[in-house]
């Protein structure tokens, strides 16, 4: 099988790479291609399924490419999308949900709700230290010395800039930094072994040992998603685009009528969805398997006012609540499911369905497991009614999807 030196792309794939498919050969995957595009290629490496090919030069570039704002492009491992225009990237990443969900009944999926900002939008950036510099991961390769990261807003950029002026300290291994997008407030959180004396410049800062967090210098994070406010546990989960974040929160409320009066927050962290929807009037039960998050949402109850019997935070597996609920015949009007890329798993999606809500919201960062719980649900009484991607990471293939399904009849 002899494969072209020149091909045509076809398309985009979800790990930000062009497609080529020249007749008689495996589909061929070149990073860095984009659609429309002519480009020579090289290095060719079979796979089980394709090929991976170089980009070697682009004989003719496709319209939507544009000149990427960093200069670390190509090197670093993330932000690969920079090369190709926002428009493009939203009404790619559409796409690749619809190709996740190609196996199912669904609606049309509505266009990617665009980020409100595409630079300068996270909340929190993690940094490795080697050998006492600052480095971020490479797509292969050793990681590349860095000074900071564009992605970075302006709270956690100060906070770097604070941490960086006095030396990088021996001993530390990593740094994580946030800083608030709706507040002030900033924490660095560290790995590693310290033995200095925290510099007065450094906002709070807190160091993860003996598999907790111990105190450099005392204070917290918090930052706000619309009018609620969060303080952000250390180590633990926390939307990273704050005002993508807002977008998600109203588009999962929007889902949820006002007269459902019991919601199960499954994943619930520190009550992103939680703590809004009690404020609302529902009652919310919010089960959570990470201890710092789940404390993280009583906090939030605390700093919004929102009454012990409107929000219930248990802290526990989410198969464990779901065994002991179906056992108590407990019924929840709607159940907003909001797990980690893997997706919820077969078994957790079954015992969910056992539990029969009218309404499940599930709210992924990967379409394609959220495909196969979906897929559960759908093969008897429950149809999905609205699909939408929200982009909360610009410049990567990472998508969040949104799913409405909803009951067809009480079984």
């Amino acid at each position: 099988m002899k494969i072209p030196e020149s091909v045509l792309i076809e398309s985009l794939g979800n790990r930000v790479g062009g497609i080529a498919r020249p007749d008689g050969s495996p589909a061929i995957f070149i990073r860095g291609a984009l659609p429309g595009e002519q480009v020579t290629i090289s290095g060719l490496r079979t796979k089980k399924n394709y090929i991976e090919a170089d980009l070697v030069s682009i004989e003719e570039p496709s319209p939507h490419r544009v000149k990427p704002f960093c200069k670390h492009y190509g090197i670093c491992g993330g932000c690969s999308m920079q090369h190709l225009n926002y428009a493009e990237q939203l009404h790619w990443k559409k796409i690749w949900v619809e190709k996740a969900m190609r196996n199912l009944e669904i609606p049309g999926v509505n266009p990617t709700i665009p980020s409100p900002t595409t630079t300068g939008y996270r909340n929190k950036v993690t940094f490795d230290i080697k050998e006492n510099i600052l480095t971020l991961h490479t797509f292969r390769g050793n990681p590349i010395p860095v000074d900071s990261c564009l992605l970075m807003n302006d709270s956690s950029a100060e906070a770097l800039k604070a941490f960086l002026a006095t030396g990088i300290p021996h001993g530390i291994t990593g740094v994580s930094v946030r800083g608030g997008a709706n507040t002030d407030s900033a924490i660095i959180e560290l790995t590693g072994d310290y033995q200095n004396r925290v510099p007065a410049n450094w906002p709070p800062a807190v160091i993860r040992k003996d598999r907790s967090w111990q105190s450099l210098k005392p204070g917290n994070m918090f930052e706000k998603l619309g009018e609620f406010m969060f303080q952000v546990p250390h180590g633990a989960f926390f939307q990273v685009n704050t005002k993508a974040a807002e977008n998600l929160v109203n588009l999962v409320l929007n889902h949820i009528p006002e007269e459902d009066n019991s919601v199960l927050d499954l994943y619930g962290g520190v009550g992103t969805f939680g703590i809004p929807l009690a404020s609302k009037g529902s009652v919310v039960t919010s089960v959570e398997m990470n201890e710092n998050a789940s404390i993280g949402c009583r906090k939030a109850a605390e700093l919004n006012s929102i009454p012990p019997k409107k929000l219930h935070v248990i802290n526990t597996k989410d198969s464990s609540f779901l065994a002991k609920a179906f056992k108590k015949k407990k019924y929840f009007d709607t159940v907003i499911t909001d797990p980690p890329r893997a997706g919820m798993g077969i078994n957790i999606s079954q015992q969910l369905k056992q539990l029969n809500p009218a309404r499940i919201v599930y709210v992924s960062c990967n379409p394609f497991s959220a495909a196969r719980d979906i897929a559960i649900f759908t093969e008897d009484h429950y149809t999905i009614r609205q699909i939408t991607p929200v982009d909360m990471f610009p410049h990567t293939d990472h998508v969040e999807t949104v799913f409405l399904m909803e009951r067809n009849q009480l079984i």
